[in-house]
């Protein structure tokens, strides 16, 4: 693969299969910051769809035509977003960047405004101990893709387009991320809160809602996925409470992807393997291992200088809704799927994400039981 077939990829989305590269260590030759940092999205987004169904697509095509209206008012555009989606906070005027720090975290939150040179979410996670910085990312929260169980050309980096505006709550340390319907070829609305939880922590509040939903397809559900793209491992695995097998005891899973490009995802232990059509421009982010399997939502990854990320959320598996995690090291990356998507209906979850030193496993799951989530949506079993 030549480098401008992947920019070619990382900017639209149009890598054809044939040309995607049979292993991760190919792609390491090509040594630009760029290609580096969307090295995982290609692995998450290249594959061949396999044998999984009939031929149901929604639009067939190389290129995504979706042009969005010009917004007029941005903050009034906001506002109407958010009081759709139940939010009560106030905010500011859209800016395409806000920082807040507060205890020992500097976050740093970007809009679409720059990308994709620089990618939306997170641009900077830092924690401060002393004179030093230690940064997690190399872009974090990045709502990478949407995509249904058929092919379509709106599969691939969607989200990454059009306005996807950055606003700081009037009165607190949190940050949106808001996009309205109009600018989404989902006509999808949704926003993500990010406020500090001093000393270590982000909470993460994330609503959505669809307002057409032909595009979803016979097969009825929608993936939002997003990649955490992390700028240096110690230990390229990551780890969560999990079985190992069918009727397995639950214990902790090191799970590190050896498949190549064919697969990367973990379900919850109750969960089937979604269906999608046999040509399907995104399998390789539907295909899911058979076991492990995830028993409760939290998992870590272990960085550079004895640092640990931990993504923990209020839900696993509903009747509605359920979390997946995708890993395509150096990426530790998550996946949001609605089933039976209904026009209007708010969907969404929580999450808190800590970046803190390195202490102990056990650590890690009692700051999940420690966090205050719904204790009624998240068994995995």
């Amino acid at each position: 693969m030549d480098h401008r077939t992947l920019y070619r990829f990382v900017t639209d989305g149009v890598l054809q299969d044939s040309e995607m590269p049979a292993r991760a260590e190919t792609f390491l030759t090509v040594g630009l910051p760029l290609f580096l940092l969307a090295w995982p999205c290609c692995g998450a987004g290249c594959g061949d769809g396999g044998p999984a169904g009939s031929q149901t697509s929604v639009e067939h095509g190389a290129r995504d035509d979706f042009v969005p209206p010009p917004l007029d008012d941005h903050r009034q555009t906001v506002s109407a977003v958010l009081g759709e989606l139940e939010f009560t906070e106030t905010v500011q005027r859209p800016v395409d960047v806000a920082v807040v720090e507060s205890g020992r975290i500097r976050f740093r939150v970007t809009s679409n405004s720059r990308t994709p040179q620089v990618l939306s979410g997170l641009e900077s996670l830092s924690f401060l101990d002393k004179d030093e910085r230690f940064e997690a990312f190399r872009a974090g929260l990045n709502l990478e893709h949407i995509y249904s169980g058929h092919r379509d050309v709106r599969n691939r980096f969607s989200p990454r387009k059009h306005a996807y505006l950055v606003c700081r709550e009037r009165d607190g340390h949190s940050v949106f991320l808001v996009r309205p319907a109009t600018q989404s070829p989902w006509s999808v609305e949704h926003a993500t809160r990010l406020a500090v939880s001093p000393p270590d922590a982000i909470d993460i509040d994330f609503r959505c809602r669809f307002r057409d939903v032909s595009a979803v397809g016979v097969r009825e559900y929608v993936t939002f996925f997003w990649a955490n793209y992390m700028r240096e491992l110690r230990d390229a695995a990551v780890h969560f409470r999990g079985v190992s097998e069918q009727g397995g005891d639950e214990e902790w899973i090191r799970a590190e992807s050896m498949k190549g490009w064919d697969v990367g995802t973990y379900r919850a232990a109750a969960a089937p393997a979604l269906e999608f059509d046999a040509d399907h421009n995104m399998a390789l982010n539907l295909r899911s291992f058979e076991w492990p399997r995830i028993t409760r939502p939290v998992l870590y990854s272990r960085s550079a200088n004895d640092m640990v990320l931990i993504l923990m959320f209020d839900r696993l598996r509903t009747d509605v809704d359920e979390i997946r995690f995708s890993h395509f090291p150096p990426a530790v990356d998550f996946q949001y799927v609605i089933h039976e998507v209904k026009k209007d209906r708010r969907y969404g979850f929580r999450a808190r994400l800590i970046w803190r030193p390195w202490t102990s496993r056990e650590d890690c799951l009692q700051a999940w039981h420690s966090w205050n989530r719904d204790p009624g949506s998240t068994d995995g079993l």
